[in-house]
């Protein structure tokens, strides 16, 4: 047994720190509190206990809360290693019970994996590598493998000069996926504002083209005389031209007069130069914002990855981009997957005749994360009993009438900051007939705790296992004209 194995045994897990996609560390004990850093490439697994992080935990949220979720306060019973099985904890309740859970970091398969299972022989409730990606769920070859085939590698980092090289491949493997995830944000955000460009430029012409209506209007109005009434088009000298004979077509409404035909082409330019006006200061916004964007890729080199998503965000924010829900965004939970809910405006199959739902009025916390609110009992029916997925987090006030709300985790094990939940929750309040009230009591819960009642009226719910913030109301400011 290695020295790491040996010390292990009798501490309790108190949480799970994500370092980097490929790297965590398993927060031990109270105080002194010791760390079990865990960094993983596809041919080579390490490991190392010590009593401080090897780096600051990755400032875009942690991927590991489902990992966190299965191993939070249970203790050590036993560690081992072996040869397939780099280190193997057994853990269970601290009442000595017994074992109930194993984590493996496993080297016996193509690649490296780090697997959570349940006792005895239970089911895999979580793995660093899913099914179909050299995952524990696949099946084994049965043929010898071939000459050229090498087995992933596993170390116990023990030294400080050990401990010191893993802590610079943690940190290496970080800032690599830390600069590739900034750079597609950056490319994304480029790619939209273009497209924006381009869309405003086309808008541009339709308001100049508008505009053209009132040289038409001009020449109508010159030439009252000459145009049959009921006519559908006139062919009338073009003042307006530079060369001399010209003339000009302008279609007409043969139910209109002469002069209510050249109103209508007034009332057409008006709105062209008032549509003109606008265009060309959204033009402006989105060229500052495309110059901007250039600004902020040269600023972000040098700064600390925290501050780096700072001035991101509120870059996007003030541009008007969507904002990327940052934690636990990638799938590796091996369970039964879900049901993604239906896009808006884009429903799933229905049955004929039946009418396709509104939109549920949508707002997006200040770190990106979706909010769903009711706008009656049927949408509350709705967004709660049909919509959404089982995990997400349903919000509503207590002991008044308000709006179901429900706030959208991008996976199972997406796990909101507190400050998400509560601007969630200031949400509910807002709509909610206690809006007024400076403090309001809020419960939410996971969805799949929300049932209706049996012959329940529309927007009726009960719900188990939930959880109280006590919030201002109020909604974000990026969305305030929802």
């Amino acid at each position: 047994m290695s020295g790491i194995a040996a010390s292990l045994a009798g501490l309790r897990v108190s949480g799970v720190v994500g370092l980097s996609p490929r790297s965590l560390a398993i927060a031990l004990g109270t105080k002194p509190r010791s760390y079990l850093w865990m960094h993983l490439e596809r041919k080579q697994a390490d490991y190392a206990l010590a009593r401080e992080l090897p780096i600051s935990p990755d400032p875009r949220g942690s991927r590991y809360g489902g990992l966190e979720e299965g191993l939070r306060g249970l203790v050590i019973v036993k560690a081992e290693v072996g040869p397939d099985v780099s280190l193997g904890l057994a853990l269970g309740p601290e009442d000595g019970a017994g074992a109930t859970h194993v984590l493996a970091l496993t080297v016996s398969g193509s690649r490296s994996n780090l697997v959570l299972r349940a006792l005895p022989e239970g089911p895999v409730l979580w793995a660093f590598h899913r099914a179909g990606e050299g995952g524990p769920e696949e099946e084994t070859p049965q043929t010898a493998p071939p000459a050229s085939f090498h087995r992933p590698l596993a170390r116990a980092a023990e030294t400080p000069e050990e401990r010191e090289e893993l802590r610079a491949s943690i940190e290496r493997a970080f800032f690599e996926d830390f600069e590739r995830d900034l750079e597609r944000e950056l490319n994304a955000a480029e790619r939209s504002l273009t497209r924006r460009l381009d869309a405003q430029g086309e808008d541009l012409e339709r308001t100049r083209a508008q505009m053209a209506a009132r040289r038409w209007g001009e020449i109508l109005v010159s030439h009252y005389g000459e145009i049959p009434r009921g006519a559908s088009r006139v062919r009338l000298p073009d003042a307006f031209a530079d060369s001399p004979g010209a003339t000009v077509e302008i279609p007409l409404d043969p139910a209109l007069t002469p002069h209510d035909n050249a109103a209508r082409l007034f009332q057409k330019a008006k709105k062209g130069e008032r549509g003109e006006k606008v265009v060309q200061k959204r033009l402006a916004q989105t060229r500052k914002s495309l110059a901007g964007l250039a600004g902020l890729r040269r600023d972000i080199e040098t700064r600390p990855p925290k501050e780096a998503l700072r001035l991101l965000d509120d870059f996007l924010r003030e541009a008007g981009l969507r904002l990327k829900a940052r934690g636990d965004t990638r799938k590796i939970h091996l369970g039964r997957r879900t049901a993604g809910a239906p896009r808006p405006g884009r429903p799933g199959r229905r049955s004929p005749g039946a009418r396709e739902s509104i939109r549920p009025r949508t707002f997006h916390t200040s770190d990106g994360w979706e909010v769903w609110v009711g706008r009656n009992n049927a949408d509350n029916d709705l967004i709660t009993h049909r919509l959404s997925n089982p995990h997400d987090l349903w919000f509503h006030v207590v002991g008044v009438p308000g709006s179901h709300v429900i706030l959208r985790r991008p996976s199972r094990h997406a796990t909101p900051k507190p400050r998400t939940l509560e601007e969630a929750a200031a949400i509910a309040a807002y709509y909610s007939k206690a809006k007024k009230l400076s403090r309001v009591p809020v419960i939410f819960t996971e969805r799949k705790f929300v049932s209706k009642p049996r012959r329940g009226k529309p927007g009726q719910a009960i719900c188990s296992r939930e959880r109280e913030l006590l919030v201002r109301p109020g909604i974000p400011e990026t969305d305030a004209g929802n």
